[in-house]
């Protein structure tokens, strides 16, 4: 065995152990719904590992049946991973009820490929020209369909934002900028993979060394995805209820089966700006639906609907309302001598950049602006 071979086998033996790790980890966290995705993500890659060190080990070994064989088991996993990474990101990004990610059509191009798979390892049809084309091709068109996967997964980051605003006060949460770059770093594995498998598909003289190139990349990203999936709380909170649109009737459609009437909505609400004022509840720059909801001992729902339909806000803004509120009298009074960061992060934002963004957002003006408004003050540089 060559030093690259014991580079992949070791990167392999790795990915293995991290994998099943991972999965076993991840099956027993309380997040059923999300965290079966990530579970079945680690889980097709450990079998997948199982195969590489099969075959990087005893390829020259083994038969040419039992090649077929193992590549009838890896080969089709292949083609779970995008829809598995999709359904991790749709499932962390939408209601506790909905049904997304479970349609049966994600899965036929495993299936198909499975039907292919067994059925050259049991009539061998790559030994003719035409088969072993079907053969290579179905062996990389993997990587094209798990691309268009991961474009579907970052364009669902976007388009959940409207959503998790019902229960987020915390831009950088509501960016999933974590979940974005993960997926940008898996993509660039897959190109590696795919420009590893030109001289497979091509039949050009193949690098020894960039062979293990894939496999060493793959195990960082791995601890990477590893790390925050069993580090992610969930972003929807249970018996939560999404308004379809910004307008009262959708409003009272969403919420006609809450036993919650506009009368009691308006005293949720009353109350609940009382505690936030009292307490300054929004100064926790980490503070979200969930937490007021154990705060105040309303259900996360009625919650929201109070806010919907008694204030015509969601949650983002309601909180982030009373942060900025409280930053303008920081900033509108000659003997605050606090820099822009520190009034930023007294009044509940977790970052400048955050707080230049909201305040900008709700005001029309930076926070630097509105300060240089008020003659007391000397002039800042522009946030």
């Amino acid at each position: 065995m060559t030093s690259p071979d014991l580079l992949d086998f070791a990167c392999s033996a790795v990915t293995l152990g991290l994998t099943t790790l991972a999965a076993v980890l991840i099956f027993g966290s309380t997040q059923i719904r999300v965290s079966l995705y990530l579970a079945a993500y680690f889980a097709c890659l450990a079998v997948d590992s199982v195969v590489g060190m099969a075959l990087g080990g005893w390829r020259d070994v083994l038969p040419v049946e039992a090649v077929r064989w193992l590549h009838a088991v890896n080969v089709p996993l292949a083609y779970l991973l995008g829809p598995l990474l999709y359904g991790y990101a749709v499932a962390l990004t939408s209601l506790p009820s909905s049904r997304h990610g479970r349609k049966l059509w994600h899965i036929v191009p495993y299936a198909c490929v499975l039907l292919v798979s067994a059925g050259n390892a049991v009539a061998a049809f790559d030994r003719w020209p035409a088969g072993m084309s079907l053969v290579r091709f179905v062996y990389s068109a993997w990587v094209l369909q798990g691309m268009i996967y991961l474009v579907l997964a970052v364009h669902r980051t976007y388009q959940a934002r409207p959503l998790l605003e019902q229960a987020h006060a915390d831009e950088v949460a509501l960016r999933l900028t974590w979940l974005r770059r993960l997926l940008a770093l898996v993509g660039i594995i897959w190109a590696l993979v795919a420009i590893d498998r030109i001289p497979i598909v091509t039949g050009m003289e193949e690098s020894a060394w960039f062979g293990p190139v894939p496999g060493c990349a793959t195990t960082v990203t791995l601890c990477v995805l590893a790390w925050f999936g069993l580090r992610q709380r969930v972003l929807v909170p249970p018996d939560f209820v999404e308004p379809t649109a910004a307008d009262p009737e959708s409003h009272a459609a969403a919420y006609a089966r809450s036993g919650v009437d506009p009368v009691q909505c308006a005293q949720i609400a009353d109350e609940l700006r009382r505690l936030m004022r009292s307490e300054h509840l929004y100064a926790d720059s980490h503070f979200d639906l969930q937490a007021l909801s154990e705060r105040s001992g309303w259900s996360p729902n009625y919650i929201s609907q109070a806010l919907n339909q008694g204030l015509g806000q969601n949650f983002f803004e309601f909180v982030n309302g009373f942060r900025v509120a409280a930053a303008e009298s920081c900033l509108a009074d000659p003997t605050d001598k606090r820099t822009i960061l520190e009034v930023a992060l007294a009044c509940g934002f977790g970052s400048k950049s955050t707080f230049n963004a909201v305040f900008k957002r709700m005001t029309d003006r930076t926070p630097s602006q509105y300060r240089r408004s008020h003659p007391a003050f000397p002039d800042e540089s522009p946030a």
